[in-house]
């Protein structure tokens, strides 16, 4: 019994990791199958950019009510109920026939994919302490990305050879075994129930506390900007770009490349959680971290006659500083009372969150009207700008 007791927390969290993972492999598929869609449901650019988006509008939508149901039920009851959600949306997917129809479907796995992130920070918060949070949830990011990264490479495979529906059938059935792993390991720490209705900030004032805050405004605009380099180029835009720009690219190297995105990703958020343990200098390393992914972002949009393996390289640079978005949670967490702290987390991811919507339809809107990538994706310099000056007023030190 002692030696359960000190694996649920591990447990856990390594299930609500699993979650996550599945979540970004799912936010990832969209570019992979960008071109068959606009075949399969005869869609223009902007009608891509909108059906991959569809995904994230839910996920935005959903993010304060997620955040409120988590603070209020706890995370068994909540996962469970979302990975059902996830399941319907996917199999949706493969079975549309009409636009509305996959758009639907994505609106729906964009509602049980809303749960998967806010779940994940809420479970790491519940079970563990301040001083491992930023740690164990940027080895979660870590673990994510990393199987992203992988994932990417397998999912071209299967699309180029199975189709895409065929490929969503087999996510759908992935997402029916996680609801069975969700289903016999999530649980609740006893410190966290029962509670008594009384006990919980009354919905109005616990949101007026939390959109009041400075912090959570600061630190959600700037991971905005950080993680459209996931949201905007490697989710969707970014193999399109590669491939018009190198013509002989096939989509399997391109997948590649935006696998590099990940891979940096995946290193970068554990190395910078590590280095602010290491210095409590939080505010000056995501000034650094901004700047950078902002220098090495702009060579790979502009400089159209690297080689490839010099390409490699800054995507990777660029995936590395730009996961400096995972540092967000850590301010948000401890700028906010620990009652209201699922639902200051959740507001913080659905600014983050909204680079996807607003973002990857506006890129494909500006190709529609002649403006080349480069010229497109020219937008996420700009958000990066802003971020530079956005991170001069987070806070600068940890609270232990």
């Amino acid at each position: 019994m002692y030696n359960r007791r000190r694996l649920m927390p591990w447990l856990n969290w390594a299930t609500a990791t699993i979650y996550v993972f599945f979540q970004f492999f799912l936010q990832a598929t969209a570019g992979l199958m960008a071109a068959r869609w606009r075949i399969d449901f005869e869609l223009t650019r902007t009608q891509v950019g909108s059906l991959s988006g569809a995904f994230f509008v839910a996920y935005v939508l959903m993010q304060i009510p997620v955040g409120l149901a988590y603070d209020r039920f706890g995370a068994r009851k909540i996962l469970i109920s979302a990975s059902v959600l996830l399941c319907v949306g996917i199999f949706g997917l493969g079975l549309s026939q009409e636009y509305w129809q996959a758009y639907l479907a994505r609106l729906v796995m964009g509602c049980g994919s809303a749960f998967g992130f806010v779940g994940m920070l809420y479970v790491t918060s519940s079970w563990f302490s301040n001083r491992h949070f930023t740690m164990l949830v940027g080895i979660s990011e870590t673990l994510a990305l990393m199987g992203v990264a992988l994932g990417e490479v397998g999912m071209a495979w299967l699309i180029t050879h199975y189709g895409w529906r065929i490929t969503m059938y087999m996510a759908g059935g992935c997402a029916l075994i996680l609801t069975v792993v969700v289903v016999f390991i999530i649980r609740d720490p006893v410190k966290n129930i029962p509670v008594e209705v009384n006990e919980w900030v009354p919905l109005g004032r616990a949101f007026k506390k939390v959109i009041r805050n400075r912090q959570v405004w600061l630190a959600g605009l700037y991971g905005f900007a950080m993680i459209s380099i996931i949201n905007v180029v490697a989710n969707l835009w970014g193999i399109p770009f590669f491939v018009q720009r190198y013509p002989a690219m096939s989509l399997h190297t391109a997948s590649t490349m935006i696998s590099i995105i990940f891979i940096g990703t995946g290193i970068g958020g554990p190395f910078h959680a590590w280095l602010i343990q290491r210095f409590s200098a939080r505010q000056v390393i995501m000034t650094g971290c901004v700047c950078l992914t902002l220098l090495l972002y702009s060579m790979v949009l502009y400089w159209s006659t690297l080689p490839f393996w010099m390409l490699y390289g800054l995507l990777f640079l660029t995936g590395f500083f730009s996961s400096a978005y995972i540092l967000v949670f850590g301010v948000v967490k401890d700028s906010i009372n620990r009652e209201l702290q699922g639902t200051a987390l959740s507001a913080a991811n659905m600014l983050l969150m909204m680079s996807a919507p607003l973002l990857q339809p506006l890129v494909g809107k500006l190709l529609e009207l002649e403006f080349n990538f480069e010229q497109a994706l020219s937008i996420i310099v700009i958000t990066l700008v802003a971020a530079v000056f956005l991170s001069l007023g987070l806070d600068k030190n940890t609270t232990e």
